[in-house]
């Protein structure tokens, strides 16, 4: 049975729970009634019979909810404020749901919907809400995206909370984080989950950190020119090789020299790996705590976004499909990358994606090393080791930042993009297992 059916189920209960007669057999007038009116004035007609047969109406009309002659959202939800906790809230439940079996609604419907389901003690049915829930009934109907605004995933991760599901709460709050930091009780609700888990404190910033470096750049050929990136473990800069003649991207560690191993790693990893998707690395000295990288103009797919050109990465599987096919490698070789992410894809050009920064990476199977909140999986937030599953949930954040910008400029062949990031950021087991089955999905 459809998570659709078994809340038409339980909600039609209900409904015929509160229709049925109370008390009587309902027939005559019960002892204590007003007396017949007199002959001349009509039947007497129920107070407030008026209002609440235009209550009624209203609660009928969200049936139509999605629809082209349906009401509008703010209409919807509207309508929804006022059934709240009258005998009509389960009928106007239902009727959404009803809605839900044969369309699409927008998301502040769905997020009105679950937070009623959730007041009315069904968890469960909220979270479908806001999840997608099953395949609709309707033969060839779309399966819906799970919710993306932020009201929803507060929601979601609030519901994963009380059902004691703390991984995904932490992902779905840290998805959150990452597009809207100052989000009300975003950071409380993390810093209380992590606790909770037993996760690792985030380490305080270092005096380090700060990575200013001169533009000679010490006992190197490169001059920098700009910095063009900061993240956690250091600082990239565009510079120059004055011997060579060409630019490179030169990144120093917030350590410098005291990353001496972590440095070390990422620099052979990356060279050990090099191929298709993967950047080149031209020059290391972990001594003094820098690697040389190929000089990518064009920048990450964040830099894009931040632009806001989201319109070039469209169509989405002119970068998509190779950055599967630099994932099925990394894992074929045995390794995870471990921080999947927009900032660390770089496009040498639209159609050619690149994998950087594998100072996370770790063979599978391994104990993990952190990651970039609002990228790692549940899964992983919640101790498991090293797993190509968890690059695959990272590409699926990845197609999700895209598509949330190229939806409103009414981009064509998305949904196929839609349902795969569906599938990747869902329940662990009906992921594809890794980069091999992630190609083939695209293809």
């Amino acid at each position: 049975m459809s998570l659709w059916q078994r809340l038409k189920e339980r909600l039609g209960g209900e409904k015929a729970e509160r229709g049925a007669p109370r008390g009587g057999d309902g027939g005559g007038a019960p002892p204590g009634a007003a007396p017949a009116r007199p002959p001349g004035q009509g039947p007497a007609r129920p107070r407030g019979q008026p209002a609440a047969r235009e209550a009624g109406d209203a609660v009928a009309r969200l049936r139509g909810a999605g629809a082209k002659d349906g009401p509008s959202t703010d209409e919807v939800i509207a309508i929804l404020r006022r059934a709240r906790g009258t005998p009509r809230e389960a009928e106007a439940v239902a009727h959404l749901v009803a809605a839900m079996d044969e369309r699409l609604l927008p998301d502040p419907i769905r997020v009105a919907c679950a937070d009623l389901l959730a007041a009315r003690g069904d968890e469960q049915g909220a979270l479908g809400v806001l999840e997608g829930g099953a395949p609709r009934a309707r033969a060839g109907a779309a399966r819906a995206q799970p919710v993306s605004s932020t009201e929803g995933l507060v929601l979601a991760a609030d519901l994963y909370a009380s059902m004691g599901q703390l991984p995904r709460a932490l992902g779905a709050i840290e998805r959150v984080l990452v597009r809207e930091i100052g989000a009300p009780g975003a950071r409380e609700r993390h810093r209380r989950w992590r606790a909770a888990l037993g996760a690792e404190r985030p380490a305080a910033p270092r005096v380090e950190d700060v990575t200013i470096v001169a533009p000679s750049a010490g006992k190197t050929p490169f001059r920098l020119l700009r910095e063009v990136a900061r993240g956690g473990s250091g600082a990239v800069y565009e510079a120059e090789d004055e011997v060579l003649g060409r630019r490179v991207g030169f990144k120093v560690y917030h350590g410098r020299g005291g990353d001496r191993a972590h440095l070390t790693r990422e620099a052979r990893l990356a060279v050990a790996l090099e191929g298709p998707g993967v950047v080149r690395v031209f020059d290391a000295d972990p001594d003094e705590g820098w690697i040389a990288l190929e000089w990518v103009a064009r920048g990450s797919l964040r830099d894009v976004l931040r632009a806001g050109d989201a319109a070039a990465l469209a169509p989405i599987g002119r970068w998509a499909r190779p950055l599967a096919r630099a994932l099925a490698r990394i894992h074929d070789r045995g390794y995870v990358h471990a921080d999947v992410k927009p900032g660390n894809v770089l496009l040498r050009q639209l159609g050619e994606p690149v994998l950087s920064d594998f100072g996370l990476a770790r063979p599978r199977g391994a104990p993990s090393a952190g990651g970039s909140p609002g990228y790692v999986s549940p899964e992983r937030l919640g101790g498991r080791p090293s797993d190509p599953r968890d690059d695959v949930y990272g590409y699926g954040r990845v197609l999700e930042d895209v598509l949330v910008r190229l939806a409103p400029l009414g981009s064509e062949g998305l949904s196929p993009w839609e349902e795969l990031a569906l599938r990747c950021l869902g329940p662990d087991d009906e992921r594809p297992p890794d980069g091999a089955a992630l190609v083939r999905a695209v293809c």
